[in-house]
């Protein structure tokens, strides 16, 4: 079962894969994936536009300085805090279980096959799973007077959620305490599992120009894109749930838009060693409801940073002011993001990270985003950038990988 899910959220990122996709949340490269997610004040000019387009136009150290190109980065993020995964798949295996001991006209093992299920149906109902992956590219020629940068970036997130009706936890009751019995099929049973998958497709253009102010530097950006969004809502019987009798298009809403993200960026500081950065993405509100009406609603999401550098270390905080909606089963999310780098003779880089989530509860009962702690290395020998990172929290656990390059 846990390779169906994950099969099925694969085979939907490979639907999309022709524009590239992305979850409600925004994207993240590696190297802020490895320092808790941080990026408005901190990102390098190859992933500026990821985060907040002013940065293309700072001052970086020359090896940020020249031409740059990320392709690809990718990540991939699952939890599942109550095995819901391995809970489905352990109750098809007890359905067999007791079918089998129904044909055999074993009573004995029909009634207790019978109360082990009821128990595996309480257990399961309102618990959820989510899965959640990642892609982005760019291709960025920074430069104080005029920066640009050329991005496409995203993500598919899906939820997953057991709900067990009455009549079924009835049903296996009674046949436990010695009802007669019948096989179990999905005109026995009628608890389902529903999968909520929501994605947004950005490929957009950064512009970015510097000025001076007071003897420091003041940057602006602006990242015009192109959006389209896409949902899945997919609900199938528990005791009969098929992943090869899924087919996207029969579950499937999608809209297009153009939308715009900005930022902005004060470079300060003897050596300008402080940066302080602002970025508003999405400026445009919009949404895309599922087949059922469930609403993905894309609004503007604000956040500001800083960051202070020196020659071989970088500390930088992140925090979220708007919260982030949820989508499909799990809560809101609203960050404070704190991560740091050190650099070792420019050749490889060891990062750290935490973020804590203080966003509401929405009252789905979802999946709760707390702490994570994030880590992760790269190495940057003669302008090739590998870069490796981690992610653990009590829920979830993910990981990311990216090439890059500068010339």
């Amino acid at each position: 079962m846990k390779q169906k899910l994950l099969a099925l959220t694969v085979g939907l990122i490979v639907a999309q894969s022709q524009t590239i996709s992305a979850a409600p949340n925004a994207f993240q490269d590696a190297r802020s994936f490895a320092m808790g997610g941080t990026g408005v004040a901190s990102s390098s000019p190859a992933s500026a536009s990821f985060h907040n387009p002013a940065l293309l136009a700072i001052k970086h150290e020359e090896k940020h300085d020249g031409f740059g190109l990320i392709l690809p980065s990718v990540n991939i993020k699952y939890a599942d805090d109550e095995e819901v995964v391995d809970q489905i798949d352990d109750i098809q295996s007890e359905i067999d279980t007791f079918n089998s001991a129904v044909n055999s006209g074993n009573s004995t093992a029909v009634q207790a096959s019978a109360a082990r299920l009821s128990s595996q149906f309480s257990k399961l109902d309102n618990d959820s799973a989510r899965v959640e992956a990642g892609l982005g590219a760019a291709l960025v020629i920074p430069n104080e007077t005029f920066a640009v940068s050329v991005f496409l970036d995203g993500s598919i997130k899906g939820t997953v959620r057991g709900d067990i009706s009455g009549s079924d936890i009835a049903y296996l009751d009674a046949v436990a305490a010695g009802a007669p019995p019948s096989e179990i099929d999905e005109t026995t049973l009628t608890s389902e599992a529903t999968a909520i998958v929501g994605s947004i497709h950005e490929l957009g253009v950064s512009f970015a120009t510097a000025f001076e102010m007071n003897g420091n530097s003041l940057t602006v950006g602006v990242s015009p894109k192109y959006v389209s969004l896409t949902t899945y809502e997919y609900t199938a019987n528990v005791a009969s749930f098929d992943d090869d009798d899924f087919d996207a298009d029969d579950y499937e809403t999608d809209d297009s838009t153009f939308n715009m993200d900005l930022g902005v960026a004060y470079q300060f500081g003897e050596d300008g060693q402080w940066i302080t950065g602002l970025s508003i993405r999405n400026v445009i509100p919009t949404d895309l409801k599922t087949k059922s009406g469930i609403s993905m609603d894309i609004d503007p999401q604000a956040t500001v940073g800083i960051a202070y550098t020196r020659d071989i270390f970088t500390l930088t905080g992140d925090l979220d002011l708007t919260e982030n909606k949820a989508f499909g089963f799990e809560d809101d999310n609203q960050f404070v993001s704190v991560g740091g780098e050190f650099d070792l003779l420019d050749i490889a880089q060891l990062r750290l990270g935490v973020r804590h989530n203080f966003g509401s509860s929405n009252g789905s009962e979802g999946i709760e985003e707390n702490s994570q702690l994030t880590a992760g290395v790269g190495l940057s020998p003669f302008g090739v950038h590998i870069e490796l990172s981690g992610l653990i929290s009590s829920t979830e656990y993910g990981a990311g990988a990216e090439l890059g390059f500068t010339f």
